[in-house]
């Protein structure tokens, strides 16, 4: 192996032949490098400056991590605790009668319409308008529309207009067997007529406990005290909107 310190040739700028050590030649190469080092700007200080910024952003970025990884966790053992919806309150309903004053309006009618898509939120003033004209709550008619087809979403009153899928009578439009009509406004009208003309003055049935199982009778495949109790919370909650 050579020496450290062997000499080689070398021809200065003036055309003479120089001897120039090993170790010479490394010392020129570090003044050469701080020189270069002070002409950026960078030190010794300034690099041990860099040097202690650059651990300081890895363990800043380990610190956030371990603290996104340890959020995540407990997300995923302990999951959010979902907002409990008050039931509404049935009992004050009593039997619930669907005869008197209208006990919502008719902004409330067209954002429960359109909250379900439905294709009858337009109708939202005639639904009101109406059951006033029968001296029906509109709350029921609208409770109904939502039993039977999520208010008109659902099943055939997507086809036959009809707010509560009203079984057709002999040489009456039909689809399917239940009534058809030409507009919502139409079943919207004849649902009223029906509740107020058969059950209520022709039956004497005048509330949602007395209307229910001969509207929807469980021996045509219905569950009346789901049924009534669904219309209940539905109105008792639009009630308490």
């Amino acid at each position: 192996m050579e020496r450290e310190d062997l000499q080689q040739e070398q021809i200065d700028d003036t055309g003479e032949l120089k001897l120039i050590s090993a170790r010479a030649r490394r010392r020129a190469a570090r003044r050469g490098l701080r020189e270069r080092l002070r002409a950026t700007g960078v030190g010794r200080r300034g690099c041990a400056a860099l040097g202690v910024f650059g651990v300081a952003i890895v363990v800043l970025a380990l610190i956030f991590s371990a603290r996104t990884l340890e959020r995540a966790a407990k997300r995923l053992l302990t999951p959010p605790t979902p907002t409990i919806v008050p039931t509404p309150d049935i009992a004050r309903l009593g039997a619930a009668s669907v005869v008197g004053a209208p006990s919502i309006d008719v902004a409330l009618i067209r954002r429960v319409l359109l909250r379900y898509n439905s294709p009858a939120a337009d109708e939202a003033q005639a639904l009101y308008d109406l059951g006033i004209a029968r001296g029906i709550d509109p709350a029921y008619c609208l409770a109904f529309f939502i039993m039977e087809s999520a208010a008109g979403t659902q099943g055939a009153a997507r086809t036959t207009y009809s707010v509560g899928n009203i079984r057709a009578l002999r040489g009456q439009p039909e689809f399917e067997g239940y009534r058809r009509y030409d507009t919502w406004r139409d079943g919207i009208a004849d649902w009223y007529r029906l509740i107020d003309e058969l059950y209520v003055r022709e039956l004497g049935l005048s509330t949602i406990d007395a209307i229910v199982p001969v509207y929807a009778p469980s021996a045509d495949s219905n569950d009346p005290a789901a049924y009534i109790l669904t219309v209940k919370r539905l109105v008792a909650g639009w009630r308490d909107y």
